[in-house]
């Protein structure tokens, strides 16, 4: 392996994040129950294929927010990286995993996913997430957990892709790519 390759390597894997919501606070088991009809939990609409454009463009506009609180530049929206992210996000989304790395999945690596979407990379990381309705909901919990954190807020990257896809399951899965260019 090439001192490119280990070192490329090295950077992926420290790079790389994952996340979950907090699970749903539970009444204790002693609460009585107040009432017998089903009622319907509020809160934003759920997203669709239609609108994941959009959510993923909502991703990009609030990391860069979050960058410029810090003092940082703006991350700069690349059509490639979005392409990565989109190649993730739908295979966590058709496996069903959360997971930066598929084995037995096409592009089953972070790697292999910048070579498809033809990303010449000299530094590369990816957060992700499952279950979030929201873009805000995504990137307030990355910014809650210091790995995915460190990448949004990352001197290394100037450029992010992002991207959500739905689950037959019915879960949400969110990606995010960082790189820089070579």
């Amino acid at each position: 392996m090439s001192r490119f390759s280990v070192l490329a390597a090295a950077m992926l894997l420290a790079a790389a994040a994952c996340s979950h919501p907090a699970p749903p606070a539970t009444a204790p088991a002693s609460a009585p129950a107040r009432t017998t009809r089903a009622v319907v939990p509020s809160g934003p609409p759920m997203p669709t294929a239609a609108n994941a454009a959009a959510y993923a463009d909502e991703v990009v506009a609030r990391t860069n927010t979050e960058r410029r609180a810090a003092k940082l530049p703006p991350y700069t929206r690349s059509i490639n990286l979005m392409r990565a992210a989109q190649l993730q996000a739908d295979q966590m989304a058709k496996t069903g995993k959360l997971e930066h790395d598929i084995p037995g999945a096409t592009y089953p690596t972070l790697g292999t996913r910048l070579a498809a979407a033809q990303y010449p990379m000299r530094a590369a990381g990816e957060n992700i997430g499952e279950g979030y309705r929201t873009p805000a909901g995504a990137v307030s919990a990355w910014m809650g957990s210091a790995g995915h954190k460190a990448n949004i807020l990352s001197a290394n990257y100037t450029e992010m892709g992002a991207a959500m896809s739905l689950g037959a399951n019915g879960a949400i899965y969110w990606v995010q790519v960082f790189g820089r260019p070579r």
